[in-house]
């Protein structure tokens, strides 16, 4: 039982997240939910009087809606009750309600009550809404708790990715899912003060956003769903699931700049087209609002806008952007925003349950002045150098993954900024050099990897600690919709030899930063796929290409691919491949084989979920999952043909298997006591869970790889939200060693033929790339040029 962790915890209008610091400094989200770390914020009443929250309240709500309570934030302080399945509530006893199921969940994970709890709230409530809160937290039980404005906690989060130094002054800008909040800090010492008094809109957030969609659809329909009977249950469930899709369409136009929303309600089958402009046209004059809110903190602290540093954004819909582009343009400061604003919150209210120096109104006055373009900071070379982001002082705290910014100035530049933080790995990690490479323009459907011109890489060198450290990485403001749709950025060329000599030599400008020659097989071909599109969820626009292994050589159009072909996997005779099919608007994926020159492309099977198919020893089956009700479940079917056979038949989520290539066994990850881990099944007589082989201290995995002799296993770790890395371990479950510690995000291990390799993605989901490694952690070569998104590599 582990008692030494800070507890911060964000309770949204629409969503609720908590995030945890550890006694090393080390902070992660917490998963509350099962298909996401953060919840809904929802309580439902069941008619026993029983009460179900967050994901359990969202599915009953959409049969029966009158049973559940939404939004009952914006109603602290209201007199009114709120009536859930017929049964008065205050907003503060739901409040109440939801805050003692996140501290339940935490501690059922954790064994253990917190050292320290810290729980935000707007920073411009008054008095009155403050005490009601207040009493929402005594109902909980929650014991001693400290309180942070959302600001604050935002602008803890933000320090520990971009250095603020002392003096410098910020706005943090707060667009959640229900309410806006904006408020103007300086940094002081190890923590924020407050300038003036925050500003906010109550009754604006991603949930009016929502409204919209589903407006606009309802619009296009041309009256048909008002005809509809509200009173029929079936009509209820399906205008709730259209709502849910209105929500996911405004979700994926963040990434992508078209997307249609299916339409299955009695009587009416259809899908509605929805594109970026359109959206951007019905929040426009709310984002103007929020602009004003902006101004009217910016003079109640008596700060201009060009003494800011900058702009942090922070709350889901602070993703979509416009929201972006608006406040750079009105305010012309850079806009940083975290990769995951929906949990910036939780994170600095984590990191705020260390003693520092709180925020505390002081009157007004102009904050000292800052330049108007940032001066750029050498990165610290000293492995041992910090600096201390408030309560993020602690040894080990983790930073951003990256930060995306928005800049006005007509350079463009922001400088990127190393911190480096001493950890102690339980893994000794090798002394690398990082070459930094600003990517490319991305290239079109018809071209992988062409850049546009002007828009080359310029490379620079710096030596990277052995510890880890994150890097904000900064693109133009100007370019930023076009990067953010189409998933390029800025990404890491990380180079080393057998001998771990360091490869320093800088491209001249303008040039791709070149690649280190080593001796990687050569003589296979791997499979990849090659994102043409922006993503929108899940869904991507893809093909799948091969190439023989090396830095310079083509992509070639696998011949047969469809776009939409996903998770490409070679039979064991390199005969025949097998390919996941993701089609536009379906939940359900479907299984491709085809000869390996293309032809004789037949689909296998349908139903499937998105996730990799495997091979048996003898290129007869394939195993892969399919959901059973809700539960993921292995199945084998005949790759010429045949009825599908289930093998598994447990509760617990499972996924990722992987046939040895003898085809004695299957290797899989099993979700047992909430984590994640390896097991190993009896192909010929599965009796689940089967051997295990990593276990809850080892962390949470998944993608597994067994070696082609089926001694090793290749396999990666979860780290926090935005970071993994790949570890070995021995069949038995010995010799566990980590191979990578780059700050981004690494998935997906394949095993050269020969067993002396393997490639690895590397980078977050919407910019993929490919590395290469030995299974000593040496040799590491990133095989992807800039501006080319590669992923789910099949090497063997």
């Amino acid at each position: 039982m582990d008692s030494t962790y800070s507890l911060g915890i964000d309770l949204g209008t629409t969503q609720t997240a908590a995030a945890v610091r550890e006694g090393d400094g080390r902070i992660d989200v917490v998963r509350l939910g099962t298909r996401r770390a953060e919840i809904p914020s929802l309580v439902f009443v069941a008619p026993d009087g029983g009460l179900l929250i967050g994901e359990a309240a969202e599915r009953r709500g959409q049969a029966e809606p009158d049973r559940l309570a939404r939004e009952f934030k914006r109603r602290i302080g209201d007199p009114v009750p709120i009536l859930a399945g017929g049964v008065p509530f205050s907003a503060h006893a739901l409040t109440a309600k939801l805050l003692r199921h996140v501290l339940d969940t935490v501690l059922a994970q954790r064994g253990a009550a917190p050292a320290a709890l810290t729980v935000t709230r707007p920073a411009n409530w008054g008095p009155y809404k403050r005490e009601q809160f207040d009493q929402a937290v005594r109902l909980a039980d929650a014991g001693p708790v400290l309180f942070r404005s959302e600001p604050e906690a935002a602008a803890l989060r933000h320090a520990t990715a971009r250095r603020i130094g002392p003096g410098e002054t910020v706005a943090v800008y707060d667009l959640g899912g229900g309410t806006f909040d904006v408020a103007v800090l300086r940094r002081e010492g190890d923590g924020f003060a407050l300038l003036g008094e925050a500003e906010g809109i109550e009754q604006l957030g991603g949930a009016d956003f929502d409204e919209a969609v589903f407006a606009h659809v309802v619009e296009v329909l041309g009256g048909a769903v008002e005809e509809l009977d509200t009173d029929d249950p079936e009509v209820v469930t399906a205008l709730a699931r259209l709502r849910r899709d209105c929500v996911e369409a405004k979700e994926a136009l963040s990434f992508d700049t078209e997307t249609m929303i299916p339409v299955a309600l009695p009587g009416i089958h259809r899908q509605v087209r929805l594109n970026r402009s359109e959206l951007e046209s019905m929040i426009a004059p709310a984002l103007a609002d929020t602009v004003d809110a902006t101004r009217r903190a910016l003079r109640g602290a008596g700060v201009s806008p060009g003494e800011l540093s900058a702009v942090l954004l922070a709350g889901g819909s602070s993703r979509i952007p416009l929201v972006g582009q608006v406040l750079s343009d009105e305010l012309g400061r850079p806009v940083a925003a975290d990769p995951h604003p929906e949990h910036s919150v939780a994170l600095g209210a984590a990191l705020a349950g260390a003693p520092f120096a709180g925020a505390q109104p002081v009157p007004r006055q102009a904050a000292a002045p800052v330049t108007a373009a940032p001066t750029p900071r050498t990165n610290p070379t000293s492995p041992n150098v910090r600096f201390s982001p408030g309560a993020a002082s602690v040894p080990g705290a983790a930073p951003l993954t990256s930060t995306r910014v928005f800049d006005p100035s007509p350079t463009g530049s922001v400088p990127s900024e190393t911190a480096s933080f001493p950890t102690a790995p339980t893994e000794p990690v090798p002394h690398r050099t990082a070459s930094f490479a600003t990517a490319s323009m991305p290239p079109g459907p018809s071209a992988p990897g062409a850049s546009a011109p002007g828009y080359g890489g310029v490379a620079f060198n710096g030596t990277e600690s052995p510890r880890k450290s994150r890097r904000a990485l900064a693109v133009t403001g100007a370019f930023v919709a076009a990067l953010l749709a189409a998933g390029a950025g800025v990404f890491f060329v990380l180079n080393q030899d057998d001998d771990g000599d360091k490869n320093t030599a800088t491209p001249p400008a303008g040039a791709p930063a070149k690649l280190q020659t080593v001796a990687y097989p050569t003589d296979k071909k791997i499979l990849v796929r090659v994102d043409t599109g922006a993503m929108s969820g899940f869904q991507r626009t893809s093909k799948i290409y091969s190439f023989q292994p090396g830095a310079d050589t083509p992509r070639t159009l696998l011949a047969g691919t469809q776009p939409g072909d996903v998770l490409p996997k070679w039979s064991h005779d390199r005969k025949r491949i097998a390919l996941t099919h993701n089609t536009a608007g379906s939940p359900t994926s479907e299984i491709f084989v085809m000869n390996a020159d293309g032809s004789e492309r037949r689909k296998l099977i349908g139903g499937v979920t998105g996730g990799r198919v495997t091979w048996s020893g003898d290129d007869q089956k394939l195993a892969f999952v399919k959901k059973v009700g809700t539960v993921n479940q292995i199945f084998t079917v005949p790759v010429d043909g045949g009825a599908p056979t289930q093998i598994t038949f447990a509760r617990d989520g499972k996924d990722d298997p992987f046939w040895s290539t003898d085809g004695s066994t299957i290797t899989y990850w099993v979700e047992r006591g909430g984590v994640r881990q390896i097991f190993e099944l009896d192909a010929a007589a599965p009796k689940e869970p089967g051997r295990q082989i990593t276990t809850p201290e080892m962390g949470e995995t998944n993608d597994p790889a067994p070696s082609p002799d089926g001694e090793r296993i290749l396999y990666t770790r979860e780290v926090d939200q935005d970071n993994s890395d790949i570890w070995i371990v021995d069949r038995d479950g010995s010799n566990n060693r980590r191979l990578t510690t780059d700050p981004a995000r690494e998935m997906d291990p394949s095993w050269s033929p020969d067993g002396s390799w393997f490639a690895l993605v590397r980078g977050p989901y919407e910019r993929p790339a490919i590395v290469l490694l030995k299974p000593d952690g040496t040799g590491e070569t990133v095989l992807t040029k800039p501006g080319q998104r590669e992923a789910h590599p099949c090497w063997f």
